[in-house]
């Protein structure tokens, strides 16, 4: 198991919280609070035996070192995964001023799609939709906030393609758990002392030189999503990656944004325009007051209106107000 590899370095009630299958997000905010996500709800753990920074601290630098990186004043930022795909952050000092910020994203289990159903969070309709558009090769993103579960979805949608497709899968840090036999993944990684970055961009550039029958991106993040435009727009279809956005609508700009970003000289007009000939459906998900998690809208995409600047959509499914 993933967490044993980091358990005997934490206190005993930080250990139990790591092992609690309840339990999505434990996040520890230096030694002034421990806080922890259960079913979408934040809640505050109390403690029974105080632990310092200065243990916690030399916690989380020998778990660093153990995950292949250093945490040090000169690079206090840390972002990796566990075995098992569960993410590991960290802010040390001296930007975190009230001792080191630790957040675990936890992936107790993966949900099917007939799961997602039957919890209600992903009607049937709409999953056989994206199927059968996954099926015909049309490209797609998976859109939503911070803890939304769209890496959720994506698993189970993947879980839909035919298991002899080859997937070369891209992700920052690696957490999908792929059943497909001939998926191989690649993982982007940052800078460290002795070792170059290697960034989505020149995964996605040598993704096309690997015969992929689907390139699946983790999440697009930066200028790697022009990167991925053009894959898609030289005959690379059945593509799906995630972004964070507020819509499906807010989606489909974010990705031209963060394509533009790439080069200086592209054209606000020509990067929209390519963006609606890439995508060709955009499934949002949210976590709504109650914590609980579910699809709010499914659009499909057939164009790029120049005249009125506008992304040309049709709206398959909008979930019903609270």
């Amino acid at each position: 198991m993933s967490f044993q590899l980091i358990l005997p370095f934490f206190p005993e009630e930080l250990r139990s919280l790591l092992l609690d299958p309840t339990i999505s997000d434990l996040m520890v905010n230096g030694a002034t609070g421990v806080y922890a996500d259960r079913g979408g709800v934040l809640q505050h753990i109390p403690l029974s035996t105080a632990y310092t920074n200065e243990r916690l601290t030399a916690a989380i630098e020998r778990v660093a070192r153990i995950l292949g990186q250093d945490l040090t004043s000169q690079n206090p930022i840390l972002n990796t995964r566990l075995p098992d795909g569960s993410r590991v952050a960290v802010v040390g000092a001296p930007s975190s001023i009230n001792g080191p910020t630790l957040t675990i994203r936890k992936f107790n289990r993966w949900y099917t799609s007939d799961e997602l159903i039957a919890s209600g969070s992903f009607p049937a309709d709409v999953r056989d939709t994206v199927v059968s558009l996954m099926l015909a090769k049309k490209n797609g993103l998976i859109s939503g906030g911070t803890g939304s579960g769209k890496t959720t979805l994506m698993k189970a949608v993947l879980d839909h393609v035919p298991a002899h497709e080859r997937l070369v899968i891209i992700e920052q840090p690696a957490e999908l758990k792929v059943s497909h036999p001939n998926a191989v993944r690649w993982e982007a990684v940052e800078e460290i002392p002795g070792q170059v970055a290697i960034t989505p961009s020149e995964l996605v550039a040598a993704a096309l030189r690997h015969r992929p029958d689907r390139i699946i991106m983790g999440e697009i993040r930066n200028e790697c999503g022009y990167d991925l435009l053009q894959a898609m727009n030289t005959g690379h279809g059945g593509t799906l990656s995630t972004i964070h956005a507020k819509s499906a609508w807010d989606a489909l700009n974010r990705l031209s944004n963060l394509a533009l970003s790439a080069r200086p000289n592209l054209n606000h007009g020509f990067m929209r325009s390519e963006t609606a000939e890439a995508i060709d459906f955009v499934l949002h998900c949210e976590r709504d007051h109650t914590g609980r998690r579910r699809v709010r809208e499914l659009i499909t995409v057939s164009g790029y209106d120049h005249a009125d600047q506008r992304f040309q959509t049709e709206e398959v499914y909008r979930a019903p107000p609270d």
